[in-house]
C-alpha cells in the first residue's frame, strides 16, 4: 500500500518535472513523439496529462466496481478516441495553460485523497483488466502518478532529447 505522504510526494515530483520541462516543452510543442510513429505530439502528450491530472478518478472507478457498481461509461467510445477528443478539446491551450489544468487536477485529486481514510486507501480493488490482480486504492492512485502520467512524461523527454541534451 502506497502512503498518503507517497501519494503526495509523487504529485508535487510531477509537477517540479513539468515546471522543469516547461520551457522545452513550449520550445518544441509540435514535436512528434518517437513511439507512436508521430501520431502524436508533445502538446498533444501533455494534453492528455492535462486531461488525467485528477489521478484519483481511477481509484473512485476501482472502488465502485469492488461495490458492484458499474461505474458511469466512459465518455467518447474507445480509449484512443477519448485520448483524442481531450486533445481536441485541448486544442487552442498553450502549453503552460496545460500545465496549469495539470496542476488544478492535481489540487483536485489531494482533495479527493484527504477525503478517503486509511481504511479506503488500503482496501483492495479489482485490477484494471479481467486477470489483473487486485491492489490497493492507494496503489491505483500512485499507478497514475508513477506510470501513467510518469510514462507520459517520458514520452516527451524522449521527443525534447532529439532538440537537445538538457532535457
Amino acid at each position: 500500500m502506497a502512503s498518503r505522504f507517497a501519494i503526495q510526494d509523487a504529485i508535487k515530483e510531477s509537477e517540479a518535472r513539468l515546471a522543469r520541462l516547461l520551457p522545452l516543452m513550449e520550445t518544441y510543442a509540435s514535436s512528434p513523439l518517437q513511439d507512436d510513429e508521430g501520431k502524436w505530439t508533445v502538446k498533444a502528450c501533455l494534453s492528455h496529462i492535462a486531461a488525467s491530472g485528477r489521478v484519483t478518478v481511477a481509484a473512485q472507478r476501482a472502488l465502485d466496481r469492488a461495490a458492484g457498481k458499474a461505474p458511469p461509461p466512459a465518455p467518447g467510445g474507445t480509449s484512443a478516441e477519448r485520448n483524442e477528443q481531450q486533445v481536441a478539446e485541448r486544442r487552442g491551450k498553450s502549453i503552460a495553460e496545460l500545465v496549469e489544468e495539470t496542476k488544478r487536477n492535481h489540487a483536485l485529486a489531494l482533495e479527493d485523497l484527504r477525503a478517503m481514510d486509511d481504511m479506503v486507501l488500503g482496501k483492495k480493488v479489482p485490477g484494471p483488466g479481467p486477470n489483473a490482480p487486485e491492489q490497493s486504492v492507494s496503489g491505483v492512485i500512485m499507478r497514475q502518478i508513477e506510470y501513467h502520467e510518469g510514462g507520459q512524461m517520458d514520452r516527451i523527454e524522449y521527443a525534447l532529447k532529439l532538440h537537445t541534451r538538457w532535457v
